[in-house]
């Protein structure tokens, strides 16, 4: 993908315009949906939190003011008395009942019953002849524990109970206390928010209440089911349920609130989001695609355009009526190619005239340097001795003086040979055999196209700036090959090359210091002919001397084997 990207400009274009496009209107899209679902779940989810907070204090407080009344009666010598003697204290019983509940009679009423299970004192005129079962129920719970108990009555109302015990433990009767179904009802409207439905249940998850009457039943029996399988209330469906445990009585308090992004909802929001999400993708790709066609034409025709001129079409020209950056860069394409055409017909011409000149120059500084020290040399031999070595150095510079105006600019290197063997002649003449000369080269490279008179530069420095002062000089010519390339070496003992020379020398297009215009001739003139890869290159030698190495491309004749 980055590939394809990096490959082209218009791809970049496109890439940049879609995202630039798409990725705010799908963040619009998905994540402000989802900020407002969550947002609204939470407040939801606050809302609930506090609702049953404020059920579960308004049962607690109800239960126990229901629950304080019914200990303090049961402690009560007033009570024991009348349950003992069977009602003959009924009137102040009632006095002290009623003083009792006075705080829990607007939603609770209070009983007293005896170990029979009659009722025989009520705060419910009328209703002293409601009989319980000891047992079993509410108060078969009472006799069997010490404390006040929980549970429901006949009705389906809550109900408390706590037996009425002598001080040795004997049972005489029991206090209980009911809230029926209107007198729970008054207790949600304070705290309840319409569309919450509460849920009283006991220890068993038997419904005890319900805001929605008996239609809460098959909800109630669902939810056990989701207990018994490990699963949440919470999970899944059109309700979200919060649970609460009354420690003290074991009644399970259940708020039921409607979700607003029910299942349905959501899968709703979704389809909705993936629609504006599919109609955004639409849009922002038909615009890349027009904006990045349109931005990267003028390019991409530049682009061609200039891979052609990297082939070598010089007359490609381009057509545009833009009055942009674009229009101008385009036109100052088509001024470059012209200018190009025109600077480098003008630039192959100039380099011709200046290459043939070069050679022309280099290989004409050649003969009037070498000339010079040979007349100079001859003069001073026949006016000092008189000897007739004169005629053989004059025979020899005749010879050299033959090839070097001769028109021919390469020739084999046998002939090189040849005219170098010549010129060590009279350089032998000049310095009274005061050295040696060695040629070592195979007969495989005796054939090989040399440049005329570039191995007597390489020997004269050799000789004038070697062993001219020595009695016992040596040089050594010799040749190998290297891949393709033919090495020729002139080795001397002389005092060496200056580190300064030598630099010089290995740097190719550098100037060499005064004293080595041969040098700096045969340099120049083999890096025309082969390119910078070929030249010469100094060394100091293993014994002291200095080594002077040329390398040639190894070149014969046509018809002729390399």
């Amino acid at each position: 993908m980055m590939d394809w990207i990096r490959r082209s400009f218009r791809n970049r274009i496109f890439m940049t315009v879609l995202l630039v496009t798409l990725v705010p209107l799908l963040l619009c899209d998905v994540f402000m949906m989802q900020m407002v679902v969550r947002r609204s779940e939470n407040g939801l989810d606050l809302q609930a939190r506090q609702e049953m907070e404020g059920l579960f204090r308004s049962l607690d407080t109800a239960l126990g003011e229901i629950g304080s009344p019914i200990g303090e009666l049961c402690d009560s010598t007033v009570v024991r008395s009348a349950l003992r003697r069977d009602g003959e204290d009924s009137r102040l019983l009632y006095q002290l009942l009623y003083q009792k509940t006075s705080g829990a009679r607007p939603y609770a009423s209070f009983d007293i019953y005896d170990t029979e299970g009659r009722c025989h004192y009520s705060t419910d005129a009328g209703q002293t002849d409601r009989d319980m079962d000891t047992g079993w129920g509410l108060l078969y719970a009472a006799g069997n524990r010490q404390a006040l108990v929980y549970g429901t009555d006949e009705e389906g109302g809550l109900a408390l109970a706590q037996a009425v015990r002598t001080r040795e433990g004997t049972i005489l009767g029991y206090v209980a206390a009911r809230m029926n179904r209107d007198s729970i009802s008054a207790l949600i409207p304070q705290v309840l928010s319409s569309g919450n439905d509460f849920i009283l249940l006991d220890g068993a998850w038997r419904m005890l209440f319900s805001s929605r009457g008996l239609q809460a039943r098959e909800d109630v029996q669902a939810l056990r089911t989701q207990l018994l399988r490990g699963e949440s209330l919470s999970g899944g469906g059109q309700y979200r349920y919060y649970a609460r445990l009354h420690e003290a009585s074991g009644f399970t308090l259940l708020l039921r609130q409607s979700k607003v992004y029910t299942p349905q909802v959501m899968d709703s929001l979704y389809a909705i989001c993936a629609l504006m999400g599919i109609l955004c993708l639409l849009l922002s790709l038909l615009t890349a695609l027009a904006l990045s066609r349109y931005l990267a034409k003028p390019v991409k025709d530049l682009d061609e355009a200039m891979g052609q001129v990297e082939k070598g079409r010089l007359d490609v020209q381009l057509e545009s009526d833009r009055k942009d950056e674009m229009g101008r860069l385009t036109a100052s394409f088509n001024r470059m190619t012209r200018e190009y055409r025109q600077n480098l017909a003008r630039s192959v011409q100039r380099e011709r005239e200046l290459n043939e000149t070069r050679l022309s120059m280099f290989q004409a500084q050649l003969n009037p340097h070498f000339l010079y020290n040979t007349l100079d040399s001859m003069k001073w031999m026949g006016v000092t001795n008189h000897v007739p070595q004169v005629a053989a150095m004059a025979t020899d510079l005749a010879s050299l003086l033959r090839a070097g105006v001769s028109g021919e600019k390469l020739i084999p290197l046998e002939e090189e040979l040849e005219l170098l063997e010549r010129y060590l002649d009279i350089q032998q003449l000049r310095f009274a055999d005061s050295f040696t000369c060695e040629t070592d080269i195979p007969e495989q490279f005796q054939h090989c196209l040399v440049p005329k008179l570039v191995l007597q530069p390489l020997v004269e420095n050799a000789i004038i700036h070697g062993v001219a002062d020595r009695e016992d000089g040596y040089i050594k010519l010799s040749g190998r090959s290297e891949g393709e390339d033919l090495i020729l070496s002139v080795q001397d003992n002389g005092r060496g090359i200056p580190e300064e020379i030598m630099d010089c020398l290995n740097a190719p297009g550098k100037e060499i210091p005064g004293g080595h215009l041969g040098l700096n001739n045969v340099g120049r003139i083999v890096r025309l002919y082969y390119g910078e890869g070929y030249g010469i290159r100094a060394e100091r030698g293993t014994d002291g001397g200095s080594i002077i190495q040329l390398r040639l491309p190894i070149q014969k004749k046509e018809g002729e084997r390399a």
